[in-house]
């Protein structure tokens, strides 16, 4: 007791001779220091707050240790924080694959000691440094944990940036107090990070080392509400797109879907729940956004609607009905999201009719995380894609993925893209399993059967052909892509950047196949020599003559220059892997050790490509 006592006093008399420099930040010293009531009073909440952190972060010290947090500096990952009090609020830490830290709001003020100790162990450093901090909107749920920060850790917690786009706090008079107390607390710190404030801004696109931000919607005037200034934007991040929402509500959402839905960005595979998932949004904009997973900073309160007065059972209801399976919930527990490109591969490494659920089982135990539907082997007399039910066994095909772990994320169609049978029910079907991307074959030959070898000719034909599809498209929330191909125009792969812009549609992209280029005779540079980025690639290898579609390293590929020239272009999508031919002509007993061979050669690069 003695040394407690002791420990105690010697923590007063260190704040008391710090004095000056815990006095409001911006406080005239000579009024300060005068023995003002105000000043005095000032002080000793500021004391009183600085001893009650310094027992409350020794205690989180333990419980984080306890957690046994994964550090992933250097790693692309998402941190959804707990709530150790079970109150609500967002918080999230980023880390990137080359050594950024980004933050995303992070709650409560009673969450601050943990969210430091949480941020240590993240970044395994004593004194952790963040390159961007993102404040959503004013409110305490949000924005509390960095006020704290900057006034109580400067020693312990810096940081390059702090994002947000916050009015004047008499804009919110009468109408939200907290909001009023949020902003005036923002600005009465102000001092500390004046120069480190950077205004968010509609529209705006900008790098945080590997991570991509694109802002839908920030603070509008036209609405008091604090919830709908939140800012909407979407992070990219190792080939995976995470929608940020805040607390927004249906003004926000109205006006993100008038100005936004077209331009097919909304579409990502995360989505954070808006406002807990207690409310906020309304069906139609997960439906635009189309996740296939949520993340909910959601105490277990807001997830039962203890209150009986939430709409959390509606929200639940709603991405049930859209399908979606996938859910991170922080009152499970601090979660870890890694995000890395996916290892794709197309089912046509199994002859055509083999049955989809046995090559789920078989490619997700070899470590496979993503397939790539060939509806191009499914075209045979009796098919289940070719009858009427075929929307229903594609049902079933996504059910039995969904218990193998392992997802849909590209289709390939058959034939070509005047072939309308077959695209439509592509389009729909591949709509049913969840694949975002649907790889269509451009026309390349005329109805003689001669090749188009007119630049000119080839995207006239093919602009007429993809343009008739983009509702059904737009309907489904499928992208279309075209790809290289290997006759006359189809195979140099600028031509299908082309058309890509000629359609103009966010509906419709590329997909650059690395082997055809290779055996048309272009280098794997020609892709910098395109117009567009890619949405996909086809990773396979040959010899340069022929198309063979084996696994790389097996033919004369330079996939250095290869890998060089892709990161070039910014390529956020999945590592798709279309070599298939050896594991297709092999006997079955012999698939899977070829099939672990190819995912083996495909790691490194996959790591290397972002």
């Amino acid at each position: 007791m003695k040394r407690f006592l002791s420990l105690f006093l010697a923590l007063i008399m260190i704040f008391c001779c710090a004095f000056p420099a815990v006095a409001a930040p911006g406080a005239d010293n000579a009024s300060s220091q005068a023995g003002s009531a105000n000043g005095f009073t000032a002080f000793f909440m500021n004391l009183f707050e600085r001893i009650k952190s310094f027992f409350e972060q020794i205690g989180m010290y333990f419980t984080v240790k306890k957690e046994g947090v994964t550090p992933t500096m250097n790693q692309n990952a998402i941190h959804m924080l707990r709530s150790v009090t079970d109150t609500i609020g967002d918080s999230f830490i980023i880390t990137t694959a080359d050594g950024k830290v980004i933050v995303i709001d992070g709650g409560q003020k009673t969450e601050t000691e943990y969210f430091v100790e949480y941020l240590k162990a993240v970044t395994g450093s004593k004194k952790p440094h963040i390159d961007a901090w993102f404040l959503s909107h004013p409110h305490d749920d949000h924005a509390e944990v960095f006020l704290k920060v900057a006034e109580f850790y400067r020693g312990t917690v810096s940081f390059d940036r702090v994002y947000a786009n916050f009015p004047e706090a008499s804009f919110y008079e009468g109408y939200d107090e907290w909001g009023v107390l949020e902003i005036s607390e923002f600005n009465r710190l102000l001092p500390f990070y004046a120069d480190k404030v950077a205004e968010l801004h509609e529209g705006e696109v900008f790098n945080i080392g590997d991570a991509r931000f694109t802002v839908f919607y920030v603070f509008n005037p036209e609405w008091r509400s604090v919830n709908e200034a939140s800012t909407i934007m979407r992070m990219d991040l190792g080939g995976t797109s995470v929608m940020f929402t805040g607390d927004a509500e249906t003004n926000a959402e109205n006006y993100v879907l008038d100005k936004w839905l077209s331009s097919g960005l909304l579409d990502c595979d995360y989505c954070k729940m808006s406002h807990h998932g207690q409310s906020g949004v309304s069906k139609k904009f997960y439906e635009a956004v189309s996740p296939e997973v949520c993340l909910w900073p959601t105490p277990t309160w807001v997830w039962d609607n203890r209150n009986g007065n939430l709409k959390t059972f509606d929200t639940r209801r709603w991405v049930e009905e859209l399908g979606i399976t996938k859910h991170y919930k922080a009152f499970e527990g601090s979660q870890v999201i890694r995000l890395i490109p996916r290892i794709v591969t197309t089912t046509d490494v199994f002859e055509e009719g083999y049955s989809p659920e046995k090559a789920a089982d078989r490619l997700s135990a070899l470590g496979y995380e993503g397939l790539d539907m060939g509806f191009d082997y499914w075209t045979f007399e009796g098919s289940p894609f070719m009858g009427d039910d075929y929307l229903g066994w594609a049902k079933r095909i996504r059910a039995h993925a969904d218990e193998a772990g392992i997802v849909y994320t590209h289709a390939h169609a058959p034939g070509e893209a005047d072939n309308d049978e077959y695209v439509r029910r592509s389009i729909e079907a591949a709509a049913v399993l969840g694949a975002r991307y649907l790889v269509i074959h451009p026309v390349w030959k005329e109805k003689d059967g001669s090749a188009i070898n007119s630049r000119l000719r080839f995207i006239q034909v093919n602009a007429a052909s993809i343009k008739k599809w983009l509702p059904k498209a737009k309907e489904c929330g499928v992208n279309l892509l075209s790809e290289n191909l290997l006759w006359g125009a189809s195979a140099d792969p600028r031509n299908i950047a082309q058309l890509v812009k000629e359609v103009g549609s966010p509906y419709f992209g590329w997909c650059f196949d690395v082997g055809h280029a290779w055996s048309s005779g272009y280098a794997p540079d020609i892709i910098k020599q395109c117009a567009v980025t890619p949405a996909s690639v086809h990773i396979q290898d040959n010899d340069g003559t022929a198309d063979g579609h084996l696994i790389p390293g097996d033919g004369t590929i330079d996939f250095d220059a290869f890998i060089k020239a892709l990161r070039d272009t910014d390529y956020l999508g999945d590592c798709v892997l279309e070599a298939h031919h050896q594991s297709l002509h092999a006997p079955d007993s012999e698939r899977d050790a070829i099939l672990a061979r190819l995912i083996e050669t495909a790691e490194p690069l996959r790591k290397s490509m972002y």
